[in-house]
């Protein structure tokens, strides 16, 4: 008798699972921004400051693909890490300045780590192994 109670419950559980899917498009409608900023930072937002390029995300069957399992490579992306690499490789002084003012002299061996973590932004940005 209780297996009889806990059908209709299974049952509504599982309309609601079929058709979970088929809301999926709603949320599929609302837009998602790329754009950079006057330093080359690259933001995503659902709203821009300025221009900014719309960002399919496509619904896939375990939620939305923003793209992140995609081995599509982001050309405008790679090009500034390979120039953010090629100027701190020729740079013989690196200085940072936060959003205070602040500034800071990176000695060699944090210049080597720069280039180093840049160097694997790279591959990754890249694709390059």
């Amino acid at each position: 008798m209780k297996l009889h109670r806990a059908l209709p419950l299974k049952i509504s559980l599982a309309v609601l699972l079929l058709n979970l899917p088929a809301a999926m498009p709603a949320a599929a409608q609302s837009r998602v921004y790329k754009w950079t900023d006057g330093n080359g930072v690259v933001h995503y937002g659902d709203s821009t400051r300025g221009p900014a390029k719309t960002i399919l995300i496509k619904p896939t069957s375990s939620g939305f693909d923003g793209g992140a399992n995609t081995p599509a490579i982001d050309q405008a992306a790679c090009g500034a890490k390979r120039e953010q690499l090629k100027r701190y490789s020729s740079a013989s002084r690196v200085t940072e300045t936060n959003a205070l003012g602040e500034t800071r002299d990176y000695d060699d061996a944090q210049i080597k780590k720069l280039i180093e973590t840049t160097e694997a932004a790279v591959r990754s940005t890249c694709g390059d192994n």
